[in-house]
């Protein structure tokens, strides 16, 4: 179990250290040719490991895919995000729907990982991520023309890359990310296995529940699109995501009330959450003062999601572990959605500060 866990959690490890340094490579290599490049790292990798003859040798492959998937998640709002400059709707609109690209892959693995288990074997499912790059390698070269067009050039201005470091409102929405993840993950994983030992659910009806969490989150990420033509402030969306992610995480673990309040908790908890990486996402390009820091931005706020991510699940093992059982490690849930709180009101004045640097209102 440690072992496995070691490569469950190499993608994390890997992308909590190497986000910002992933966002300022794609900036100097360019978006279209380091999107390529993350792909195949995912293809190789994938293919290594499904004739992997060890741990070290499946631990190897599995860095090469963690190296693709940091340099294929900070790409790919970039490049939409330059793309679609000329139409900020559509741009809008994007970004959003790629905010949803994590709990669609969960969601679909969910349903084809008992299928490929049973015919091909663990091996199998990383067979298929390879087929799975490898057609999108096809179809992004296929895209040469807006793969060449948003090509930013090697020489850059490391004084505009050391700006993008220092502007306040990423590391805010990173820290907004971050709690989100920790949370999120915290209940992805414990919460089948809280099911079966304290709610007396069993294996397949555990999943089935955490697979509804997961379907509802992609509506969640959706409606955040609802709230930007409302003209919601970004920084209340952050707000209310973790006000609620604090209370329903907290009920989820809560011996004081029932099985279906929980069941209802988890799935409220993981579903209205997803409204906040697809705001956080589609707010990148506000904060962003040139386009070249698009991609450093991307990478820090995917840094500090990917530590929420990294660390989440762990701590909250630890706190049942060693304060007294789930109704003492739920606790961690509220403060660091208290944490998160504070880092979206703070927002609040930061993104001001640009509306009124940019001479443009804060919802754009």
């Amino acid at each position: 179990m440690v072992e496995a866990g070691w490569v469950a959690s190499a993608i994390a490890c890997v992308a909590a250290v190497l986000g910002i340094f992933g966002g300022l490579a794609a900036s100097a290599f360019g978006y279209g040719r380091s999107l390529v490049l993350g792909l195949g790292l995912i293809g190789v990798g994938s293919l290594m490991a499904t004739v992997a003859p060890n741990l070290a040798w499946l631990l190897v492959s599995r860095f090469l895919e963690a190296l693709g998937f940091v340099v294929v998640v900070v790409t790919v709002p970039s490049f939409l995000a330059i793309m679609l400059a000329d139409k900020p709707a559509w741009r809008q609109r994007a970004l959003v729907i790629w905010g949803t690209y994590m709990p669609v892959g969960v969601a679909a693995m969910m349903v084809v990982t008992p299928l490929l288990m049973s015919i091909s074997g663990w091996r199998g499912l990383w067979f298929l991520n390879a087929l799975v790059s490898g057609a999108l390698i096809l179809f992004a070269v296929s895209w040469r023309r807006p793969l060449a067009s948003v090509v930013v050039p090697c020489s850059l201005n490391i004084r505009v890359l050391g700006e993008g470091l220092r502007l306040p409102g990423p590391w805010l929405m990173g820290l907004c990310f971050g709690c989100y993840t920790a949370i999120w993950f915290m209940l992805v994983t414990w919460v089948p296995s809280f099911a079966v030992s304290e709610m007396g659910y069993s294996l397949s009806a555990a999943t089935r529940l955490m697979a509804a969490a997961v379907v509802f989150n992609i509506a969640g990420n959706l409606s955040a699109q609802l709230f930007s033509l409302a003209r919601v402030p970004r920084w209340s969306v952050l707000a209310g995501v973790q006000l609620l992610m604090g209370g329903f995480g907290w009920v989820v673990f809560s011996s004081g009330f029932s099985d279906l309040e929980r069941a209802a908790s988890a799935i409220l908890a993981c579903g209205l959450s997803g409204a906040l990486p697809a705001t956080v996402f589609s707010a990148i390009p506000f904060h962003a003062r040139r386009q070249e820091q698009i991609a450093v931005i991307n990478g820090i706020i995917m840094q500090c999601g990917s530590l929420g991510t990294f660390a989440g699940p762990p701590a909250i093992a630890f706190a049942v572990t060693h304060l007294g059982g789930w109704d003492a490690g739920r606790w961690l849930i509220p403060l660091l959605a208290m944490v998160g709180l504070g880092a979206a009101v703070t927002l609040r004045g930061a993104e001001q500060r640009m509306a009124w640097r940019n001479q443009s209102p804060p919802m754009t």
